[in-house]
């Protein structure tokens, strides 16, 4: 082997091995079918001979992203769906009882969720109007918006694509209308989205680079954004355990099998492993089960599980089944434009095949088969409206691999690597770009003007219903906030899910998670002002406690109903709650 000279305190990097292209590669004869050996994937281009390049574009991409988002925000805010989802507003409800709550610390993050985005979102929530409108939730998944666009600009470049797959791969994204609607209120998908793209873009810096990583830049830029995936949606789990082994394989391929290989590999999966052990610890500490979040009663396998009793969990214990429902899923989030492009893309790769160095981006279909396993094991329950009965549910599950199918869309770009007699090989490139950019701005905008198109804006549809679902609901939290201005409030959230909407500290609003207090108020209601309950749900606590001590009509009276959710009013105005020394410690709090 000759003897390769590196820069002093980098590490040494093997001769490459032998690449044969076969004979599908060689009827490509691009930039990768002219050698029969491993191309120089690290060979400067003229691109990154100028440093100012990819920084030019990248704020091209980040002020682009940003105008949409904020018309998309502008346009939910007129529509009033900043909170269209239910979960946007149990998003906020528990980042702000984090730090707001007679019960506050991390024990409020429950299992429901992973804990990432709460925590981001807390952050938000102490700006009052920004939480009862949903708007300070929307800052920062607008961040993840932009973080989304300028990783996947750099994956399109560090393909080989140059700026123009760049901004193909950004702009299939950013002009998704159920995407920018997701990144536009407060929702969890944008964190993961966000993270696997940060990630990949990463991967393929460190896949591609001119020497080899030391482990604390392999960390930094490969392992910490994966780390930061994982506790924001299951799904991303998926993808680590790709990425995870897409990693040992080009190690090996790189490096053999030796120490520098091994320490490669520690970098990378040592952040997202004690990720995963801090969250297994949680779960342990705060409700005495490692695996709370996988079976426990708000888990979503048991959430889910009376929907299998009904015949409605499409695709359990059927694999091919799941697959189908997932990509029907993808097919009406993407649109068929983009999907027949991205699979035009993932043919022109394996066609093109020049290793896993420069193909790392297929790590992010980690996402996407983590669904279809969890849709197969019976954990996720998803309804589309051509399905029997139809509807919308759990949409937002094909949004999360709007990122594969951008890379793969924007792959097509590599068949101007073919030889062209007499025709500029750059302009070609730009031109199809600039193409495929106003092709894929104009769905958003239609769609975006016309939200009935059932391709792009499936998750606004699903926004829709959800608000509609629950408008009662969100009645009586506005009513609350213009009507309750002093004295407690008692209700039970997992009924009436609509805290932000009253917009009052959690020191005046008795709930679920209030801890002691809650049992408290249950065991005395006199000390309440008010009481929101749905009447006749068995399953609302307040309304079975307060009806079975015979209150209602007695001592609360009703001042407002919407629907079957009714508001009672104490008269005359109840004695003060007692101070938190006099509720009995030995009494734990019930966490969501």
């Amino acid at each position: 082997m000759s003897e390769v000279k590196t820069a002093p305190g980098s590490l040494p990097i093997p001769e490459k091995r032998p690449h044969k292209s076969g004979l599908v590669g060689s009827l490509f004869r691009g930039s990768i079918g002219k050698s029969q050996i491993e191309p120089n994937i690290t060979t400067p281009t003229k691109e990154r001979a100028n440093p100012n390049t990819w920084w030019l574009g990248l704020g091209g991409i980040a002020a682009v992203t940003l105008v949409i988002q904020v018309s998309m925000v502008g346009w939910a805010w007129r529509h009033n769906l900043i909170y269209g989802f239910g979960d946007s507003l149990s998003h906020m409800t528990i980042s702000r009882r984090i730090w707001d709550s007679p019960n506050p610390g991390l024990s409020q993050l429950g299992t429901n969720w992973l804990p990432l985005p709460h925590l981001l979102f807390a952050i938000s929530t102490l700006w009052i109007w920004g939480w009862r409108t949903g708007l300070g939730g929307s800052i920062i998944t607008i961040a993840c918006a932009v973080v989304t666009s300028g990783s996947l600009y750099r994956i399109g470049q560090r393909t080989g694509l140059g700026n123009a797959g760049g901004w193909v791969a950004a702009m299939i994204v950013a002009t998704n209308p159920s995407w920018s609607y997701v990144s536009s209120v407060p929702l969890t998908e944008p964190f993961t989205v966000a993270a696997t793209s940060l990630a990949t873009a990463g991967l393929i810096r460190w896949g591609t680079s001119e020497r080899a990583y030391s482990t604390g830049l392999t960390a930094l830029f490969c392992g910490l954004p994966t780390a930061a995936a994982m506790l924001t949606r299951y799904e991303a789990w998926g993808f680590a355990a790709l990425a995870g082994v897409a990693v040992l394989w080009v190690s090996w391929r790189r490096f053999g099998w030796g120490h520098i290989m091994r320490r490669q590999l520690f970098a990378f999966a040592v952040l997202p492993a004690l990720a995963v052990f801090w969250w297994l610890i949680f779960n342990w500490s705060v409700f005495g089960d490692p695996l709370a979040f996988e079976h426990g009663p708000y888990s979503s396998k048991t959430l889910v599980a009376p929907l299998g009793s009904l015949g409605l969990m499409y695709g359990k214990g059927n694999l091919p089944a799941s697959f189908a429902l997932y990509g029907k899923n993808v097919l009406d989030i993407a649109g068929s434009v983009t999907v027949v492009v991205a699979f035009i893309g993932l043919a022109v790769t394996f066609l093109q095949w020049r290793g896993l160095r420069q193909e790392l981006w297929l790590c992010l279909a980690g996402v996407g088969i983590f669904v279809v396993a969890s849709i197969w094991q019976g954990q996720v329950f998803i309804r589309l409206p051509r399905m029997i009965p139809p509807g919308v549910f759990n949409t937002r599950f094909g949004v999360e691999s709007l990122p594969f199918l951008a890379v793969a869309a924007a792959q097509t770009l590599r068949l101007t690597q073919l030889k062209f007699p007499h025709l500029d090989i750059a302009t070609l490139r730009r031109a199809l770009a600039l193409l495929m950019v106003i092709v894929f701005s104009g769905g958003w905008a239609i769609g975006l003007i016309d939200g009935t198109i059932p391709g792009t804006t499936l998750t606004v549809l699903e926004a829709k219903s959800d608000a509609s679902a629950g408008a009662d609901q969100r009645l009586v939290g506005k009513w609350l906030h213009q009507n309750a201005e002093s004295g407690y409030i008692l209700l039970d959230d997992t009924v009436l899910p609509v805290l932000p909407l009253i917009g009052f500290d959690f020191h005046r609003v008795i709930f679920t998670s209030s801890g002691p207090i809650w049992l408290r108020l249950l065991s005395r209601p006199r000390l309440a002002t008010w009481v929101a309950v749905e009447v006749g749900n068995s399953s609302d606590v307040v309304w079975t406690t307060l009806q079975r001590e015979g209150v209602f009509g007695t001592v609360f009276f009703p001042v407002a109903a919407f629907g079957s959710y009714v508001i009672y009013k104490q008269e005359p105005a109840p004695q003060q709650l007692p101070p938190d020394h006099l509720i009995p410690k030995t009494i734990s709090g019930m966490v969501q």
